[in-house]
């Protein structure tokens, strides 16, 4: 049987050459735009059938070109997908060309267009799971957090003005200038001491942005809660989690949240593509005994009144110490298959949020984001028309096909 089997491999690898010989030399991706927005999409390409025509594996190299053939960054997705960034005009339709080997620039030893997409555990910050892209910053709070008993249940929104990575550094400097500033407290030099941790905390603009949004035991922005008696839920902090996709266009992690009291378990799948200020949110539960009522929104933190539709809510938050800062965080949910209510839930804190009703735990999927008001949103009406614009492009996808290129 051993012999058979070697005797086949030996053929199979013979064959090879005149497999890929048949096979195309190039594919060709052709992207259609059905809306009449301007659009800069990741899409996603079926890799197998690409690597069919092209008569390679799934490991081999390939290389991308737009039409004037220069070389376009892709990234394989955990589930089997070619994920490419593209600029599409109105009923527009680009075209692109796949074919075998690695990207020139690779060859020559030129580095890859660096990666605006990242995330990662932090064990420097009890365990938080971080991430980001050009547009903005997001965090999940993990079991370190929960274990030391701070109140802090939903989602963080960091800001940024830049569309470099800026995370790690952030983390690092705060890390640094809190060891330093606290050893100058302690050798009496407090005033000192003070001065340098304020020079390095994440909490403070430096110059390309801050941590200033409020989360606490709330949903933070677009946290996921079952209700009950008209209450929100809170699942705590992750007991799990998986980075899936890390870069160059896509994030994408799984988690699991803590059984609660009822037997219950919530998880969650988050994606956020290159170039979004949406991430796209799926949420399911184990352990629901009878329909349940399934809600998510925004924290309230005073300011201007929410906007609240079926479809979406939106917010400016004032940010810690607004008189400070100066500056305003526009945080939302959109409900692309829209939600049954959609209200203010009065409480300490209050929220803005859309129902689900008759919930029984299956994958239910929304979209939760952020922007900066000294960044590239400037205004609520401008927050407003983003949030459309992506809700429209939500619901028009880009098309894709793929053929032999001739």
């Amino acid at each position: 049987m051993k012999k058979r089997n070697f005797c086949l491999l030996l053929m199979l690898t013979a064959a090879l050459p005149l497999l890929q010989q048949a096979a195309a030399q190039k594919v060709a991706i052709t992207v259609n735009n059905p809306s009449q927005l301007q659009r800069q999409d990741v899409v996603e390409c079926d890799l197998q059938t690409i690597c069919l025509l092209l008569g390679v594996s799934h490991d081999e190299p390939l290389t991308v070109r737009n039409v004037l053939q220069q070389e376009q960054p892709w990234q394989k997705s955990h589930d089997g997908k070619m994920l490419l960034q593209v600029s599409m005009t109105p009923g527009g339709q680009a075209v692109y060309t796949v074919e075998r080997g690695k990207p020139e620039a690779q060859l020559s030893l030129m580095l890859p267009p660096p990666s605006q997409v990242y995330g990662r555990i932090y064990p420097e910050r009890l365990d938080d799971l971080t991430w980001e892209n050009d547009r903005g910053i997001y965090r999940f709070y993990g079991p370190a957090l929960q274990r030391t008993g701070e109140r802090s249940f939903g989602t963080d929104v960091w800001v940024k003005n830049t569309p470099e990575p800026v995370v790690e550094y952030r983390y690092r400097q705060h890390s640094r200038g809190w060891a330093k500033g606290d050893s100058l407290k302690k050798a009496g030099k407090r005033a000192e001491g003070e001065a340098v941790f304020r020079d390095a905390s994440f909490h403070l603009d430096h110059g390309y942005g801050m941590d200033v949004y409020a989360v606490g035991a709330s949903l933070g922005c677009g946290a996921p809660a079952l209700m009950k008696d008209g209450q929100l839920i809170f699942p705590y902090c992750f007991k799990e989690c998986k980075i899936l996709d890390n870069g160059p266009l896509r994030f994408t992690a799984a988690l699991t949240y803590g059984t609660t009291a009822d037997g219950v378990t919530e998880h969650r799948l988050v994606k956020l593509d290159k170039g979004s200020h949406f991430n796209r949110m799926t949420v399911w539960y184990d352990g629901i005994k009878e329909p349940a009522t399934l809600a998510t929104g925004v924290v309230l933190h005073g300011g201007e009144a929410p906007l609240v539709s079926t479809s979406s809510v939106l917010y400016a938050d004032p940010t810690d110490n607004p008189k400070v800062h100066q500056s305003q965080i526009f945080v939302g949910t959109l409900f692309p298959e829209e939600v049954n209510e959609a209200r203010v839930l009065e409480g300490k804190p209050s929220h803005a949020i859309g129902i689900v009703n008759d919930y029984t735990g299956q994958p239910y999927t929304y979209y939760f984001g952020s922007a900066w008001s000294n960044y590239d949103v400037g205004t609520m009406n401008h927050w407003r028309l983003v949030a459309e614009e992506t809700l429209q492009s939500i619901k028009t996808p880009l098309t894709v096909t793929i053929t032999e290129s001739k």
